[in-house]
């Protein structure tokens, strides 16, 4: 049985569906997956295999109302989770930073002899990138944190060097681990298999939302800072295409911020905030538009243009991170400076050539369908898993030769 540890999936965010897909694949090639959690969403389910097994504890991880007061006990609450894992696992993933100081005790203990991997997606922004801004916003307790932060960070490597074999969501992800660990990482294939929306569903979005005769332009994020959903509007405003609307899928902390910067750059009208969309409701939403906008800060990898470019829509997208490994340039989307001006200049330039979209969109169709799947993915994974099975079997065989 391999196991998988996180200590929360509270929505479905991109990071939540790759645990989720990652472990249902997993286990329908044949080797099964045991998710262990406290906590476990009732919005997560569709995305995870009924074969999947999964052991949530019940235990409340928010002590504060200020996510990152919260960070450490959900980091120190992981620890718990090791009693559900028994002795003879054939492998444990532990994913994201929240895992980590459970990776490392698990390690330091010896008492789970099963190869353990860590699945990171990045290193913590909030200590290698976004220190200084993070400490800011936290006021006083920001003051009093910073110290702290530097001394997780020489932390944070030492526990991921406990780590038997380190997993990334992309190269631009893999490139980044190895910066901060010195080490290399394998990139495991992601997937977008999700089923088509009917014309009933794609027509009941633009009704819904009144996007009927509309052109639309979409993005699909959880509304965070890094995410620069501010940077589309602003692209947007300068954009003035008189039949033209901005939808913006997904809730967070900026919401309200960036409904207020619509109504200063005075498009208002012309944006629609839709708050959260369940997962088996965003196919719809891609299949109602005409081009997907990602604007996010190094993502390290880029779900959503996957998922948009799988769905047909062309792609203009800030030239960083991980969507330039999924991105063709002037094949299937366009890449840009991180400006509003050259986001707008894009933009108008599908906009004006429907022909040109329709192009654009069906090679990042075809490129989606032949590069990227679960089922590659979990190949992916139980790779590394029997390769670190391989080395251990081999590695006690020698040690008993030795004793003999």
């Amino acid at each position: 049985m391999i196991y998988f540890v996180y200590p929360r999936l509270r929505k479905l965010s991109g990071a939540e569906r790759l645990i989720l897909r990652l472990a249902s694949y997993t286990t329908i090639l044949g080797a099964p997956v045991t998710l262990v959690t406290h906590y476990f969403d009732a919005s997560c389910a569709p995305a995870l295999d009924a074969h999947v097994q999964v052991i949530q504890t019940g235990e409340r991880l928010e002590v504060f109302k200020n996510h990152y007061l919260n960070a450490p006990f959900e980091y120190l609450a992981a620890l718990c989770l090791l009693k559900h894992i028994p002795s003879d696992a054939e492998a444990i993933t532990f994913f994201g930073p929240p895992s980590l100081p459970a990776l490392a005790w698990s390690s330091l203990r010896n008492k789970l002899r099963a190869p353990k991997l860590y699945f990171c997606y990045e290193p913590p922004r909030f200590i290698y990138d976004d220190a200084d801004a993070v400490t800011t916003r936290m006021g006083i307790g920001g003051m009093i944190a910073r110290p702290f932060f530097a001394l997780y960070k020489h932390l944070d490597r030492a526990m991921a060097r406990r780590a038997d074999a380190l997993l990334a969501n992309s190269h631009f992800g893999a490139a980044r681990l190895h910066a901060a660990y010195h080490r290399d990482a394998t990139v495991i294939t992601h997937g977008a298999d999700f089923t088509p929306p009917s014309v009933e569903q794609i027509r009941a979005v633009r009704e819904r939302f009144a996007l009927r005769d509309k052109q639309i332009f979409l993005t699909v994020n959880f509304l965070h800072p890094r995410k620069r959903i501010d940077l589309f509007l602003r692209a947007f405003a300068e954009l003035k295409i008189e039949n033209a609307v901005a939808l913006v899928v997904g809730a967070g902390p900026e919401n309200d911020a960036l409904q207020s910067l619509a109504r200063e750059l005075k498009i208002a009208d012309a944006v629609r905030f839709t708050g959260f969309i369940p997962d088996e409701q965003l196919p719809a939403f891609y299949g109602a538009s005409d081009v997907y906008v990602h604007t996010c800060k190094n993502e390290s990898f880029g779900l959503s243009v996957l998922e948009a470019s799988a769905a047909g829509l062309p792609i203009v997208a800030v030239d960083e991170g991980g969507p330039r490994e999924i991105v063709v340039a002037e094949e299937t989307g366009l890449l840009v400076d991180a400006t509003p001006n050259a986001l707008a200049t894009a933009m108008r330039a599908l906009a004006d050539d429907a022909p040109r979209r329709k192009q654009m969109g069906e090679a990042g169709r075809k490129r989606a369908a032949a590069n990227y799947s679960w089922e590659r993915g979990a190949h992916d994974f139980l790779q590394v898993v029997n390769g670190l099975n391989s080395e251990i079997l081999f590695a006690r065989q020698a040690q008993t030769k030795f004793q003999s």
